[in-house]
């Protein structure tokens, strides 16, 4: 998996660097510290999220306007939460980010993104206050309005990153890890209703993985431990169970049947996870979204329809699951 390296250097009167592996060398907080951030990423454009199909790889660059968070702690929990920004060519390479420093000599150091200072930010980890000595991860569904068609473009929002502060010379740098990793769903519409009386639409997607009946693999919430001896580096799930997508737009998805016509649609879905596809597991894709009887009536909310769009497969050989790759999965329903 190719990780996102990010490169900071200070840009204060005097240059000081700083890391957790050496943190004699962290100034006083007084003022903080103002920092250029120069962030290198692949080749691929972090707006249109393509994927080298054949590695699985997340591998993309940044949009115009991006932000991470840098965030401070110590022993007791955060002492420093600074958010750094970024404006430039879509699509580029490396990204120059702008910010203050304003943690504490001794802190340990980390990046999370995405920033918290963001819309998607606030959505996935809610409040996060100094003091704090976990930061909490919700559903990746409450950052994502709804994955369109053929374009991965909402899991720019989902992609959950964090890293640590390392020392190299006379500047620091951050290696980010991704903490999701991304369901690639090929659907083909051929059972569901469009007839004269009854039309359906699918517009909805439920995914979750169960072992006899008790949820596994698929978080539906995490939490990051922020102190000297809890850190990991990574998110560690709280809870499991079902993640609920939105597909197209939800009132006129056009993944039917009108027509007598078959759509094939591709998704991409982002998952928080833990653990591997286990021999024995059910893999669960549930599809829901709205009908109606008669061309006259009103549209009704459906939260799963029957027949093919509940879809069951069990797993007879083990699917090892990596952070920052993308799985595929086809089905008819």
């Amino acid at each position: 998996m190719k990780n996102t390296i990010l490169s900071l250097v200070l840009t204060a009167s005097t240059i000081l660097a700083f890391s957790a592996c050496n943190k004699e060398q962290l100034p006083d907080k007084p003022a903080g510290i103002p920092l250029t951030i120069s962030a290198t990423v692949g080749t691929q454009t972090k707006t249109l999220y393509e994927y080298d199909q054949e590695s699985r790889v997340m591998d993309v660059t940044w949009r115009e306007e991006e932000a991470i968070s840098v965030i401070s702690f110590d022993n007791s929990g955060i002492t420093a939460i600074d958010n750094f920004t970024s404006t430039g060519e879509e699509g580029r390479d490396k990204a120059e980010f702008s910010g203050t420093w304003t943690g504490n000599p001794g802190d340990r150091v980390i990046c999370l993104y995405p920033a918290l200072s963001t819309s998607a930010g606030s959505k996935l980890f809610g409040t996060v206050s100094e003091g704090d000595a976990s930061i909490s991860l919700n559903t990746l569904t409450s950052s994502v309005g709804k994955i369109v068609k053929e374009t991965p473009s909402s899991l720019a929002n989902a992609d959950v990153m964090v890293g640590d502060v390392t020392i190299s010379g006379g500047s620091a740098s951050v290696r980010l890890n991704r903490q999701i990793c991304v369901f690639r769903l090929t659907v083909t519409c051929a059972t569901t209703a469009w007839y004269e009386d009854y039309y359906e639409r699918v517009s909805t997607v439920k995914i979750s993985v169960d072992n006899g009946g008790t949820p596994v693999v698929v978080a539906t919430a995490g939490a990051l431990a922020v102190t000297e001896d809890t850190y990991t580096g990574s998110f560690v799930p709280t809870a499991y169970g079902t993640v609920k997508y939105v597909l197209n737009d939800f009132y006129n998805s056009d993944l039917t049947t009108s027509n007598g016509q078959t759509p094939t649609q591709v998704f991409y879905a982002p998952i928080f996870f833990d653990g591997d596809l286990e021999v024995g597991y059910t893999v669960n894709f549930l599809y829901g979204g709205r009908s109606k009887e008669g061309w006259g009536a009103s549209w009704e909310n459906v939260e799963t329809f029957g027949g093919g769009c509940q879809q069951h497969a069990s797993v007879t050989e083990k699917r090892t699951l990596e952070k920052g790759k993308i799985y595929s999965f086809t089905m008819t329903i």
